[in-house]
């Protein structure tokens, strides 16, 4: 019974983690010039850390690039799709994230595809940290923020919602 009620702890404890899908908006209390006035969708979250895409950092909107995050591991497309695709892994109903260079050339031709070059990471306790000093703000994602037509602004109107 001792190990049961350990587990729910767990449970409980874990419940209030951001997970792959959510978004961290970045609080005005963030400074981090990397990372300030950001919009990161998490694309993984388990063990081994956090990882996310900013969504509010055109490189060449025109062609649909992006700055992913200050770390420069790989390159990773979104793809707004409900239909499976080749080296793809489903985010969001409607969202799906390719990885691998050879899958996101092959979706290159994809209407409605952002290709993003790196990522912002942490760790597990690095990100509790920082969501509960205030940092950020975790709130679910859906594509249509994901792909807002004008991403330089999408931090300064979900942070009207949020300081309502």
């Amino acid at each position: 019974m001792r190990s049961f009620w350990l587990w729910m702890i767990a449970v409980v404890a874990w419940a209030g983690d951001p997970v792959v899908g959510d978004l961290l908006v970045a609080s005005r209390k963030s400074h981090d010039p990397e990372l300030a006035k950001t919009v990161v969708l998490l694309i993984y979250a388990g063990d081994q850390g956090v990882m996310g895409l900013i969504l509010n950092r055109p490189t060449d909107a025109s062609k649909g690039k992006y700055f992913g995050g200050p770390l420069p591991l790989g390159v990773r497309a979104l793809v707004r799709s409900q239909s499976k695709l080749d080296g793809s892994v489903r985010l969001l109903d409607d969202v799906a994230l390719i990885t691998g260079a050879d899958n996101v050339q092959k979706a290159s031709a994809l209407k409605g595809i952002r290709v993003y070059s790196g990522h912002a990471g942490w760790t597990l306790g690095q990100l509790r940290t920082e969501v509960k000093g205030g940092l950020w703000y975790v709130r679910p994602a859906d594509s249509a923020v994901v792909f807002d037509p004008h991403p330089e602004s999408v931090w300064l109107r979900l942070m009207k919602g949020i300081e309502k």
